[in-house]
């Protein structure tokens, strides 16, 4: 639980009305003066049964306990054990809320349930990312029912609540969560699907109906979980009422396909593979060609477009170094239209950008208030399309593609497919990075691996199309399209050269990609 400025009103209206034999454990973040000693935990004490206790470092998580953060620290979470961490930040510009939401997300994973209550700024909205990857319940409050609704207002902005309530209304929910049998007894979610999967199998016909997406390579294990998440949320008694909902209510298909298009990115995640990247591919890439020269790249379901813009950082920074000039074209692709336009945008919290050093800060971020913005002149250099790549035809003649923690959530068929179509759309010698647990799989001898810790490959040989399941060609448009980079930046005309398709003994171009 995060709050700032009025979450001590709003955690006392909120224990006032929650059970204190839930089951489940309570940590409490907010901003607290660090110069001053805390009386969180005896304020909060009257408000409830449970023991509240203001943490100390290695101190358990046990159920039915509040724990409030204490002065000057932030919480990390690791194996069920509560760390205190020395802020990284300076005062002002910390985000203990943050931490906490990653650190849970890591730690715990779908055991996790978020709340965020009443303050200013944009604290928890990034740590909230994780969360909603992780697959677990986000409340937040009503903005109308906060005495500051920055916090609040943040999360509901990003898409990221999944019921905007009254602090005191939140036990209610949570009360029927905890009961639900996905909830309660581990592994439940799976056991109710077994039986059911032509009922899944009819909520994805469903869903690819109503919105064009074919969830049909995905993991089933992980569309049972988050169709069963949605029923949670819904309060719907089973797979057959959900069934009804969808095909009776159109507004619910968009928001189960929301919790299946799992998206969490941040800038530079994982800083120690993009330093790896960085060292093996991008700075001997930027060495060996002259100035002025063609530098393209690929990052295929790139959510919200912080990994576009992290290579694109990079690209720009050893470009500076070697003290050249490049024609960088970076494609950025998703499914998520929403996801695209918010890319485009290029306006990201503070929260987002505060692991960025201060001179990354300055060159590529222009400051507002409450946010910062990319430059127009990195932005100019990513090209957003929307795209699904299991089922759209790739880009080629690229010498970079980084697809992280898109594989993981694909059947293994799938994954392999992807590979395939990633080997073509690379150049001889071109890189690839996937994410920490993704490997090439049975294609490996058409990569050698740069890096295994992070998964960083090079496309070894000539074009291997034996290997390559093309997707159906939809028609072939009379001209390239018109991307616009941003809505304040000038149009650029597509310069991807059409991959080649091949069926039976015949060699046609497949239209020209974004």
């Amino acid at each position: 639980m995060g709050a700032s400025a009025g979450g001590i009103e709003a955690f006392s209206r909120f224990f006032d009305a929650m059970p204190p034999d839930s089951g489940t454990a309570f940590i409490v973040v907010l901003h607290l003066d660090p110069t001053r000693e805390s009386k969180m935990a005896q304020v909060l004490a009257v408000h409830t049964a449970m023991p509240v206790l203001q943490v100390a470092d290695n101190m358990p998580v046990l159920p039915n306990h509040v724990y409030v953060i204490a002065p000057d620290r932030d919480l990390a979470v690791r194996d069920g054990i509560i760390h205190l961490v020395q802020p990284a930040e300076k005062r002002g510009h910390r985000h203990p809320v943050d931490v906490l939401f990653r650190s849970l997300a890591a730690d715990q994973g779908e055991r996790v349930i978020a709340v965020v209550l009443s303050g200013t700024g944009s604290n928890g909205t990034d740590g909230l990312k994780e969360v909603r990857a992780a697959g677990e319940l986000i409340l937040v409050q009503d903005p109308a029912t906060a005495k500051f609704d920055g916090m609040p207002n943040n999360v509901i902005a990003a898409g990221l609540a999944d019921h905007i309530l009254a602090p005191e209304a939140m036990a209610g929910v949570l009360s029927r969560y905890f009961n639900d049998e996905y909830i309660a007894e581990p592994g439940g979610g799976e056991a109710i699907a077994a039986n059911a999967q032509p009922l899944i199998d009819q909520i994805l016909t469903v869903l690819r109906t109503r919105t064009g997406h074919n969830f049909g390579s995905y993991r089933r294990s992980t569309l049972q979980r988050r169709i069963q998440r949605r029923l949670s949320l819904r309060n719907m008694p089973s797979l057959d009422a959900y069934l009804d909902e969808l095909n009776t209510n159109p507004e619910e298909a968009p928001f189960l396909v929301k919790d299946l298009l799992i998206n969490v990115t941040s800038f530079f995640r994982d800083a120690e593979a993009w330093s790896t990247l960085c060292e093996d591919v991008i700075a001997p890439m930027i060495a060996a060609r002259d100035s002025g020269a063609a530098i393209r790249a690929w990052v295929p379901a790139c959510s919200t477009g912080e990994e576009a813009y992290t290579l694109a950082m990079l690209i720009a920074e050893q470009a500076t170094l070697a003290g050249k000039a490049f024609d960088v074209k970076i494609f950025a692709t998703d499914a998520r239209e929403d996801d695209l336009h918010f890319a485009r945008d290029g306006i990201y919290p503070i929260a987002a950008i505060t692991g960025l050093d201060a001179q990354r800060q300055r060159r590529f971020f222009d400051a507002s208030v409450a946010t910062y913005r990319v430059k127009k002149e990195l932005r100019a250099t990513v090209i957003f399309a929307q795209q699904n790549l299991l089922h759209d035809p790739p880009f080629s003649h690229l010498d970079l593609i980084t697809c992280r923690n898109l594989l993981i959530y694909l059947e293994p068929d799938a994954q392999q497919g992807i590979i395939a179509l990633l080997h073509f759309a690379l150049e001889q010698g071109g890189a690839l990075m996937l994410g920490n647990t993704e490997t090439v799989g049975r294609h490996g001898g058409v990569f050698t691996a740069l890096s295994k810790k992070w998964r960083i490959y090079r496309r070894l040989g000539p074009m291997r199309l034996d290997i390559v399941n093309f997707p159906v060609m939809r028609g072939v448009p009379s001209a390239p399209k018109t991307l616009t980079v941003a809505p304040d930046a000038a149009p650029i005309e597509a310069e991807i050269r059409p991959p080649i398709w091949r069926a039976a003994h015949c060699w046609t171009a497949l239209p020209p990609q974004p």
